[in-house]
C-alpha cells in the first residue's frame, strides 16, 4: 500500500541525478506537481524549456538533525582549561593537524657527573621538564580532541549513510512511477 502523497517528503536536490546525465528529472518534478494535482500538465513545447534547477549548496553549510551528546569527562578533557568547551559538532581540524606523527628515537641519555650540575644546568632541567609536560599535555588534548570529533563523525556518517537508503529508495520509487506513467502517456 502506497503512502498517501502529502506523507512523502521531496527530495529536489537529487532528481536530477549526476551531472551529465539526463534521468528525467525536470519531468519528474513536473510529474509530481501533476499528482499532487497542483499543476495542470504541461503542453510538449513548454517541456523544452531549462528547469528551475536549485542553487548549489555549500556542504559545510548543512547541519544533519542528530543528537550527539559526548561523555562531559571526554569533552572536559578535550578542552583547554578556561577557554571555550571544545565543540565537535563545529571544529575543523586541518590537513597538517591530522597526519600522522613519525615515531622519534629518543637520545640516549647521558649522565652529567654530579660536580658539573650547578645552578645553570638545574634551571635548564626545569625548563626542559616544564617544556615536556607542556608538549605532552597538548598532545593529550589534540588526541582527545580527534577522538571525541572521530566519533561523532561516525555517528553523522551512519546517520547519513541511512538517509542516503532511505532517499535512493524514494528515487527508485518515484522512476517507477516516472516510467508507468510514460509507459501509459508516451515519453515526457
Amino acid at each position: 500500500m502506497a503512502r498517501p502523497l502529502s506523507d512523502r517528503t521531496p527530495a529536489p536536490l537529487l532528481l536530477g541525478g549526476p551531472a551529465g546525465v539526463s534521468s528525467g528529472g525536470g519531468a519528474l518534478l513536473g510529474l509530481r506537481s501533476l499528482l499532487q494535482g497542483t499543476s495542470k500538465p504541461k503542453e510538449p513545447a513548454s517541456c523544452l524549456t531549462p528547469r528551475d534547477t536549485p542553487s548549489p549548496v555549500d556542504p559545510d553549510t548543512v547541519e544533519v538533525l542528530m543528537t550527539f551528546e559526548p561523555d562531559p569527562a571526554d569533552l572536559a578533557l578535550s578542552s583547554i582549561p578556561g577557554h571555550e568547551t571544545f565543540d565537535p559538532r563545529r571544529h575543523r581540524f586541518s590537513e597538517e593537524e591530522l597526519k600522522p606523527q613519525p615515531i622519534m628515537k629518543k637520545a640516549r641519555k647521558i649522565q652529567v657527573p654530579e660536580e658539573q650540575k650547578d645552578e645553570k644546568y638545574w634551571s635548564r632541567r626545569y625548563k626542559n621538564n616544564e617544556a615536556a609536560k607542556r608538549s605532552r599535555d597538548a598532545r593529550r588534548l589534540k588526541e582527545n580532541q580527534i577522538s571525541v570529533r572521530a566519533a561523532f563523525l561516525e555517528k553523522e556518517n551512519a546517520l547519513l549513510r541511512q538517509e542516503v537508503v532511505a532517499v535512493r529508495q524514494e528515487l527508485s520509487h518515484y522512476r517507477a512511477v516516472l516510467s508507468r506513467y510514460q509507459a501509459q502517456h508516451g515519453a515526457l
